[in-house]
């Protein structure tokens, strides 16, 4: 991720930890931690509240499945959702859209200088 510092980073990972942050009904310990983990590394959790868990058991359903950007690629992502759909798995797709980067534009700056008059 050093090396990533001017790049896009999107992660989507199986957490296995909950989090009140990502709209889990409790926080646990390895939650706490990844918590933590995120804040120090500047990354920011994409995941918005559903009425569909990312996660479902026959135990209980709950929010495991995260989706993780960086600074630069944050406001790329939009419409962020828990699809509602009949699928095998037990974990639910998630669905978003990333916009392209734009090309940066290039500015130069100038002093202008006075003509010579003698």
């Amino acid at each position: 991720m050093r090396r990533a510092k001017r790049g896009r980073i999107l992660i989507a990972v199986e957490s296995n930890s909950r989090s009140k942050t990502w709209h889990d009904n409790k926080t646990n310990s390895r939650g706490r931690n990844l918590e933590e983990f995120l804040a120090s590394r500047h990354l920011y959790l994409i995941n918005k509240e559903s009425e569909r868990p990312t996660f479902f058991s026959n135990r209980r359903p709950s929010n495991i499945d995260l989706t993780i950007a960086n600074n630069n690629l944050i406001a790329g992502i939009n419409e962020w959702r828990v699809i509602n759909e009949e699928i095998i798995s037990d974990h639910n797709y998630l669905q978003y859209k990333i916009r392209k980067e734009e090309p940066a534009i290039r500015t130069s700056t100038t002093q202008a200088r006075a003509p010579d008059l003698l």
